[in-house]
């Protein structure tokens, strides 16, 4: 009787087993059923994890994290921007710094000792670029920034100027500069400054500006007796008389040597534009940066007409004489020296 009992009793424990069992899985197939027909929409962030969030963010947003350059990569960038900078350390003693102005470089450059980095910007040398990464590693780079600067509301660079404004006291920004790592962007001078006249001065239209300031007065001083050119704006010949006659320099073509001064301030690494996909993501990956500055397609004063290159440079300077294009070499003398660039 004892053992029947016993019996009875398994059979009931192991009925009782199977009956929460099969509603354990019951409960499951609903849950999967109402998460599988109430699906929170990618966008939102709300239930994620602190430690994913800029991860989901990335994502969500269409912005993709840097792939990493692998130690060797590394290093042979590292050796490159190294001769680089001795290069500049040798062409230094060569020239003239008597007539320096660290001041007014120091004014102008971008410093963020939260991040420990400092730039010098060449504006037509991937000022765009980097103007709205400094944004971003300052917060500033919202949607309704974004919109405005799309929109051509206002720029980019007005933003990271109020942002990143500096100490009136030189030698409190001589400091700050001091103790992070320092760099800046060069590109072949003559190339340069086709992709300013490109940019500014070529068409007027959104340019009105340059035309007044710059276009108007350039066509009536340096276009020549005879010339069958029937355009308002001047030609690519004009303004380089123009630089050679008043050298009269804006930001965008203002010799490099003028702007961030290489001889008095020592950059720790010296990008170029020919090179600048892989030297910039070396600098990103070098100065810890790549968790603020991923992949993305930020705005960028892209000329409607195309992108400035050798080809397109050598297009232009055809029929141009020798000896302006040499005039025009010897006003960016240095530049060419310094950063070890050659004629055209």
């Amino acid at each position: 009787m004892l053992k029947a009992s016993f019996s009875n009793f398994s059979k009931k424990l192991l009925l009782a087993t199977i009956f929460v069992i099969t509603l354990l899985m019951l409960t499951h197939v609903a849950q999967i059923s109402y998460t599988e027909t109430n699906i929170e929409p990618v966008a939102s962030l709300r239930y994620a994890s602190p430690k994913y969030m800029s991860v989901m963010y990335a994502v969500t947003s269409g912005i993709m994290p840097r792939a990493p350059m692998s130690q060797n990569q590394m290093e042979d960038v590292r050796h490159e921007l190294d001769r680089r900078r001795q290069w500049v350390t040798r062409v230094c003693e060569t020239i003239d710094s008597k007539r320096s102005h660290p001041d007014a470089t120091l004014k102008n450059m971008i410093i963020d000792t939260e991040h420990n980095v400092s730039w010098c910007p060449i504006y037509k040398a991937a000022s765009s670029t980097w103007m709205n990464y400094f944004a971003v590693l300052k917060g500033a780079s919202t949607d309704a920034i974004t919109d405005l600067v799309r929109r051509d509301l206002i720029q980019i660079s007005d933003i990271v100027k109020q942002k990143y404004r500096q100490n009136v006291d030189f030698n409190k920004t001589y400091e700050k500069v001091s103790k992070t790592k320092k760099f800046l962007i060069v590109r072949h001078p003559l190339e340069r400054l086709l992709s300013a006249y490109r940019d500014k001065l070529e068409h007027m239209q959104n340019r009105e500006y340059y035309y007044k300031r710059f276009g108007r007065r350039i066509v009536l001083k340096y276009r020549q007796p005879g010339n069958a050119t029937t355009k308002l704006e001047p030609t690519f010949a004009e303004f380089l008389r123009f630089i050679v006659s008043e050298k009269h320099f804006d930001e965008h073509w203002i010799p490099y040597y003028r702007t961030c001064e290489p001889c008095i301030i020592r950059y720790d690494y010296i990008l170029k534009f020919e090179t600048l996909e892989r030297d910039q993501n070396f600098l990103i990956q070098e100065t810890n940066l790549s968790e603020y500055l991923h992949e993305r397609n930020y705005s960028q004063n892209i000329n409607p007409m195309g992108v400035t290159n050798r080809k397109i440079l050598h297009e232009y300077i055809q029929g141009i004489s020798r000896s302006l294009l040499d005039e025009v070499n010897k006003i960016y003398e240095n530049d060419y020296k310094l950063f070890n660039y050659s004629y055209i």
